[in-house]
């Protein structure tokens, strides 16, 4: 009974994943990262939603069945079109962050589309990260590795998501022309009362430092975090603390309480 309750249930969301696409429910939402330095919020990160009866979806809910079903390319589509017109229509002059499954992005034809919606935002590339991270692998890290390099090589740039949580992310540093690095948020949220955490967040800032890497620092949710990461030169900063994600951006003159 219980196999073929999951069964029922993964055949639900396949179906909810498959119409939300199909009537562009796909909503973007909108995570800030902080300048640990000055204090400002200067970039945002999308993320996506599906709305359903009223409800809203979590990224963690569909994500994986879309990729199984190999629609993950329509889903990042979709949320970065509307996620570029709504930052272009709000004001948003800072970099935008994009999550990008590795799968998608060796699809040619995913690639012409990204770089087409790019261009119709009005964003300019340079302000564009596409974020990759190790879950959804490729077994050509080749063609991954050029495609990677024509989009850097066009202006955009390109960030490592939650490195630390397994070996390919070294693969990826070590191949791909990477400009941000992310750090497994369980580093950050254990660093104050773990020392092997702390060592591990100080050795992947020496190293990114060492390759003239800009780090992000995820799962900042106090304080006490954020003034640890001005001592270990960590330049920014993602998190509870600095910000929720939402539908909509933090006014201008934001800054992060006492």
């Amino acid at each position: 009974d219980e196999v073929v309750e999951v069964f029922r249930d993964s055949t639900e969301k396949s179906a909810l994943v498959l119409d939300a696409i199909e009537e562009r429910r796909i909503i973007p939402y909108f995570q800030p990262i902080l300048d640990v330095a000055t204090r400002k919020i200067v970039a945002y990160e999308v993320l996506s939603r599906i709305e359903v009866g009223g409800e809203i979806m979590r990224a963690e809910e569909f994500v994986e069945i879309a990729e199984k079903m190999g629609v993950i390319h329509r889903l990042d589509a979709l949320v970065i079109e509307r996620a570029l017109a709504q930052l272009n229509e709000l004001g948003h002059d800072g970099y935008v962050f994009i999550n990008l499954s590795p799968r998608a992005l060796v699809l040619n034809e995913f690639a012409k589309n990204v770089r087409q919606i790019v261009s119709d935002s009005g964003i300019p590339r340079e302000r564009i990260v596409f974020e990759i991270t190790e879950r959804d692998t490729v077994k050509n890290l080749s063609l991954l590795e050029r495609f990677l390099a024509e989009l850097k090589l066009e202006g955009f740039k390109l960030a490592i998501d939650d490195f630390g949580s397994g070996f390919s992310s070294f693969h990826y540093l070590r191949r791909f022309p990477i400009d941000y690095l992310k750090i497994e948020g369980d580093f950050i949220a254990n660093m104050l009362n773990s020392e092997k955490d702390r060592t591990f967040v100080t050795s992947i800032r020496s190293l990114a430092r060492d390759m003239g890497i800009t780090v992000v620092a995820e799962y900042v949710e106090s304080a006490e975090v954020l003034d640890e990461l001005v001592g270990l030169e960590v330049q920014r900063a993602q998190g509870y603390y600095v910000g929720r994600p939402g539908r909509d951006l933090l006014p201008a003159d934001w800054q992060p309480p006492a």
